[in-house]
């Protein structure tokens, strides 16, 4: 079936296309996933459950990430759209599904701002305090996350150009300064380099041989990971979207799924095997890592934390706002979030979602503390994420079997889905049974409330306006090109 680009509503304005090329598209990806950010926290964050094996849950992530990758890739070669998820899905489950996809895609990336505003706002405020002598204060992070909010807001507002630009030299900057830390801490550990932590039996949770320490933990790991399907959404402003969305989505997973399992070797025979139960009580590790073999040269891992952070709140803003563009623009949401600006980006989408950024980073870090609402809206974020990702693992054999049975191949289109979604509906059961303590157990009724709102949502749409619903396998293209 072959299907034609068509013309967005009138209200609605079109994206600029052929703005960004692979590495702009490529950095989208990568500064998503922000990856100093990641290893410092959301890695962190799986230690108390795969322990000293944290390497050997990076490593299968990374390989189920990559199958994802080439699933996504799959799709997006087909079908170019600012939607995504919410394009994909509607083609290959239907359109209720692709509604679904694209609720629950916004639910995850509308907190990714706010999810890293905690990071830039408490390391910021630590930064201040130690080497400029500045304080704003006990909540001087709040100070400091409203700061970074407005600059994220100028970063996305003026045009994907910009944004995308920054993105490139920001992402190469965090990523540049963690390799070296991490080959300083590899080669300083000296004796203490050893395989071990590929082994299940190094991780804290020792149930079914240690496999579930690594289960468990894989859920921070999948945070870690999420974002290199967000290049996705900037299709329309891509250049030649059909090769570079995939060849971006994959490498993005590939190449950051490398750095992670290399850096996060490194963090735990750097900090010592024997002394692992440490490190989960330094709430900024890899600070003192970098402390311990730089000195006071250790002010540059600070830096590019913070650096990654705002990459990463850039390149959310930029996935979120497409796909809340592209929803709006069939009237599947309202039709305001598919208004532009005159730098032809979804100003409205962008405002509101700044404005919910602050509101989600400042509620929740009054109320539990930033580290603690960190974890949060991290963990919150993966469910929503790991069921689109099954969800897309669905719909690759189903699209190519349905609508291009003549590519079809087994290994491609079926199997490669198919072990990823299997490893995900592991990981998801270990994180609601058991539930995890307060107020990570908040998650997954949070994941669970706005799943069932969607669903609501959806079933009224398809009684009362079927139309908006069939609209979601539009696949717009500037110039006349043809989604075949």
């Amino acid at each position: 079936m072959s299907l034609r680009s068509s013309a967005p509503p009138a209200e609605a304005g079109n994206l600029r296309p052929n703005t960004i090329g692979l590495p702009g598209v490529l950095f989208q990806s990568i500064t998503t996933m922000a990856p100093a950010s990641a290893v410092t926290y959301s890695l962190g964050a799986a230690l108390p459950h795969a322990g000293a094996a944290l390497p050997l849950a990076v490593f299968i992530t990374l390989v189920i990430s990559v199958f994802i990758a080439l699933s996504i890739g799959a799709l997006a070669r087909h079908l170019p759209s600012a939607g995504g998820f919410f394009t994909y899905l509607s083609h290959a489950l239907g359109t209720y599904v692709g509604w679904l996809a694209g609720w629950l895609f916004d639910l995850a990336y509308l907190l990714i701002v706010p999810f890293q505003l905690l990071v830039l706002g408490p390391v910021a405020d630590s930064f201040a305090n130690t080497y400029l002598h500045l304080s704003f204060g006990p909540n001087g992070w709040a100070i400091w996350a409203a700061i970074f909010a407005i600059v994220i807001f100028a970063l996305t507002y003026f045009g994907i150009k910009i944004s995308a630009d920054v993105g490139v030299v920001l992402g190469a900057i965090e990523i540049g300064v963690f390799v070296l830390l991490a080959i300083w801490l590899i080669v300083d550990a000296g004796s203490n380099n050893t395989l071990v932590v590929f082994s299940p039996a190094s991780s804290a949770n020792q149930g079914f041989g240690g496999w579930q320490g690594v289960l468990v933990g894989m859920v921070f790991v999948v945070l870690a990971f999420a974002g290199y399907e967000s290049s996705a959404p900037l299709a329309e402003e891509t250049r030649q979207p059909r090769r570079t969305v995939p060849q971006a989505i994959v490498l993005a997973a590939l190449l950051i799924g490398i750095f992670y399992v290399f850096c996060s070797y490194a963090g735990i025979v750097g900090w010592g095997i024997d002394k692992i139960g440490t490190y989960t009580g330094d709430v900024n590790a890899w600070s003192t890592l970098a402390q311990r073999v730089w000195g006071p040269f250790s002010l540059v891992i600070s830096l590019a934390i913070l650096n990654s952070a705002l990459a990463n709140s850039n390149a959310g803003v930029n996935a979120v706002t497409r796909v809340l563009y592209a929803m709006g623009r069939v009237r599947a949401l309202p039709v305001s979030l598919a208004h532009l600006n005159r730098f032809r980006v979804p100003d409205l989408a962008i405002i509101l979602t700044m404005v919910l950024a602050v509101i989600l980073a400042l509620w929740p870090g009054f109320v539990y503390g930033p580290t603690s609402a960190f974890a949060l809206l991290g963990t919150i974020i993966a469910l929503p994420i790991i069921f689109v990702y099954l969800a897309t693992c669905v719909a690759v054999p189903v699209y190519y079997l349905r609508t291009r049975r003549q590519e079809f191949n087994a290994l491609l289109h079926l199997i490669v889905p198919a072990i990823p979604a299997l490893v995900l509906l592991v990981v998801f059961y270990f994180q609601v049974v058991p539930l995890p303590a307060p107020p990570l157990n908040l998650a997954i009724f949070i994941f669970g409330g706005w799943f069932v709102l969607g669903l609501l949502i959806v079933i009224l749409l398809g009684l009362r306006a079927p139309g908006v619903l069939a609209r979601g396998n539009r696949v717009y293209l500037e110039g006349g090109d043809t989604a075949s």
